[in-house]
């Protein structure tokens, strides 16, 4: 059976190639798995973290047993050993070989499976619990895939850096100028929803503590702090007499707090870019299908 991938399509052949006809078919259907996510993510499997290795088990393959989840790592681990020999990998270093049993056990769990990927549908229902316009604008932005380059002194960058014109042609077209640090550019095509949950954030005056729950450790229970405008900026610092853009670290603390008000932990800046990339993938294909 013929296989057709994206990336390292021959080495993939020529790794195939090298097993039995019933070994090489079983294989076949877990590289197929993972080259679909290569193809999304942009980036081979062998030169992934460990992290987004782990992300790929969760996303790509159904964990219903630990056999299950413990062949196909087993599979993946030796594809990757097979491109260290090719000299493919820089670094010399298969991640996967520090995958253990107890995490095996872990991706069967109903609960993890179920939360690390994130349907649209689950998106919504995580907004409808946030209060805040610009907690709702960080989850539709970087599931539409607006984040930056992973590399130091770009995090989040396309995200901070969001500015939206609302006198401008692209407004109107609903398209988004994305600009990274270095100054490139690149332009997105966005839903008329997702222009208005992130004009509602530029737009939003006052951020409410707590996402609107009482605390007792607040004198009135809950804060209303000014957001100050900044030119056409998106995000922006909450604070009396602040004027500030966004940081990767006030973001990074403002995810944690919106895992622990909407009750998941696996709502992260990385689940929501990959599961944006793979709902996409998935309308385009149900688009060619119907």
């Amino acid at each position: 059976m013929d296989f057709e991938f994206k990336v390292d399509a021959e080495i993939k052949q020529e790794f195939l190639e090298s097993k039995p006809t019933a070994t090489a078919k079983s294989n076949g259907f877990v590289l197929k798995l993972a080259d679909e996510y290569e193809d999304i993510t942009g980036k081979p499997i062998y030169n992934m973290t460990y992290a987004e290795l782990k992300e790929l088990i969760a996303v790509q393959f159904k964990n219903s047993s630990l056999a299950t989840i413990t062949k196909n790592v087993s599979i993946l681990r030796k594809y990757i050993d097979f491109c260290i020999e090719k000299h493919l990998v820089s670094h010399m270093e298969n991640r996967l070989a520090m995958f253990t049993r107890k995490e095996a056990r872990e991706f069967v769990s109903k609960q993890a499976i179920e939360y690390r990927y994130i349907s649209r549908e689950d998106l919504r229902k995580y907004q409808n619990m946030l209060i805040n316009e610009q907690d709702v604008a960080i989850l539709e932005a970087v599931y539409n895939g607006i984040r930056g380059r992973t590399e130091e002194g770009a995090t989040l960058e396309e995200l901070i850096n969001l500015q939206i014109d609302e006198k401008g042609s692209n407004f109107k077209n609903n398209v988004l100028e994305l600009v990274k640090n270095n100054g490139d550019k690149r332009y997105i095509q966005v839903s008329e929803n997702t222009m208005q949950i992130l004009l509602d954030a530029k737009h939003q005056e006052f951020y409410i503590s707590n996402n609107g729950e009482e605390s007792e450790l607040l004198k009135g229970g809950i804060r209303r702090t000014p957001i100050n405008r900044i030119g056409n900026y998106v995000f922006r610092v909450p604070g009396t007499k602040k004027h500030e853009l966004f940081n990767p670290i006030l973001v990074n603390s403002r995810m944690r707090k919106i895992q622990d008000w909407i009750g998941n932990n696996y709502l992260t800046i990385h689940s929501l870019y990959v599961s944006g990339m793979i709902s996409m993938t998935k309308d385009i294909f149900a688009q060619k299908v119907s």
